[in-house]
């Protein structure tokens, strides 16, 4: 008996937790792995994900210019020239702004130092400034010995930026004008199920796309007319201009709110000096950590049926762990994978039961079980009547099957 109770089979929650444990396991291996691999790629996957990003976008733009018998080549080069034609306009605008009121911006970067230098004498700061000052003076020759190696660095960078620009352009003109005729030959090579599953997926990925630039554009329209509207009335020139900055900066989460921020700072200090220029600053800082912040979530989670918190944190942790990318892209990235986790769940990939099954499956079994049970008993009963019973049984049997 002792023997028999140490043999006892183990619980079976321990078997579900080990096996959820490698699972999770596996799973975690194979995020990392991915991430290797697109760091790796980084020069590559960066511009084919915002080229895929973007002709998602402007796919549909693309079809009604076909459907009123323009090219699809055509088409895609319009889009492109568009979505460059709208950055350019933007940056005239600052830099318009800002060559126009240099002479403002000086005398106000006067006053504002002048202004820094009296503080600074009312709280016996003198010591620090000097010491700002003798520690930048320092500072020069050893970012003399530098500037090689600093100035390599940015050409680096820029090299980088503009050849990923360049691939980004020529991979997002080919998606426009081939990109739905490789979809439907990849379709069409496949069964007829999976053809419709790969359709839904694919579509869903793409609705939820477009759902989030629907829920930004609203965003961004909100927080470009609030800004324009708030330093109109503070009279801080170019209220408009800044108005617009912050529109498009508002496709980008934080960075665009910097730049726009930046823009109207300037604008202030022109305008009204360093009061005028803090006060801009409290505009911008309001709508875009308070606005933002509260209707951010909500649009882009209706959008995309996703719990605003849910957006939120997405939008925050993609932006650690991928940058710029990861702030556009991670709202959109979570719906995409979890209407793709619930299609492969329906579908059977995971090798669970449909909902409901389960317990219908243990009720046969159940059900099955107590009838050879039953099964059981009359075959003792049977056994139990003797030998003659059997005989008789057995030639009924026999003369009900020559009559049929």
């Amino acid at each position: 008996m002792a023997r028999a109770e140490r043999q006892q089979p183990l619980p079976e929650w321990i078997g579900r937790v080990g096996q959820v444990s490698w699972a999770f396991l596996g799973f975690v291996g194979a995020i990392a792995v991915l991430v290797l691999v697109v760091g790796a790629l980084r020069d590559l996957v960066v511009p084919l994900v915002l080229a895929g990003f973007l002709a998602t976008v402007f796919a549909p733009t693309v079809d009604r210019l076909e459907r009123r018998r323009v090219p699809r080549a055509f088409g895609a080069l319009l889009v492109i020239a568009l979505i460059f034609g709208v950055l350019a306009v933007t940056a005239t605008i600052v830099v318009i702004g800002v060559v126009g009121r240099s002479d403002e911006l000086t005398l106000w970067f006067d006053e504002a130092q002048d202004q820094l230098t009296d503080v600074s004498e009312r709280w016996n700061l003198e010591d620090l400034v000097d010491d700002l000052r003798s520690g930048s003076d320092d500072a020069g020759p050893t970012a003399a010995g530098g500037i090689g190696e600093r100035v390599g660095t940015v050409v680096g960078s820029a090299a980088s930026v503009a050849s990923g620009i360049v691939l980004g352009t020529v991979l997002l003109y080919y998606l426009l004008k081939d990109g739905a005729r490789l979809v439907r030959q990849a379709a069409a090579r496949r069964t007829p199920e999976a053809s419709a599953q790969n359709n839904r997926i694919i579509g869903q990925a793409a609705g939820s796309i477009r759902a989030y630039v629907r829920g930004r554009t609203i965003l961004a329209l909100v927080q470009g007319i609030a800004v324009a509207l708030m330093l109109w009335v503070m009279g801080v020139p170019l209220a408009g201009s800044v108005g617009v900055v912050n529109l498009i900066g508002a496709y980008i989460p934080y960075l665009g709110a910097f730049v726009g921020g930046a823009f109207a700072v300037l604008m202030g200090l022109a305008g009204g000096g360093t009061s005028a220029a803090i006060a801009a600053l409290a505009v911008v800082l309001f709508v875009n950590l308070v606005l933002e912040n509260l209707l951010e979530p909500r649009l882009v989670g209706s959008s995309l049926a996703l719990h605003p918190m849910v957006v939120l944190l997405a939008t925050v942790g993609g932006g650690v762990l991928v940058g710029i990318v990861g702030l556009v892209l991670a709202a959109p990235l979570v719906s995409i994978g979890l209407n793709l986790f619930r299609e492969l769940r329906d579908s059977g990939f995971f090798g669970s039961a449909a909902p409901g099954r389960s317990g219908d499956a243990t009720t046969g079994d159940a059900t099955t079980d107590d009838a050879n049970t039953d099964d059981a008993n009359t075959d003792d009963t049977s056994t139990g009547s003797g030998t003659d019973d059997e005989t008789t049984g057995s030639g009924t049997t026999g003369s009900d099957a020559a009559e049929r």
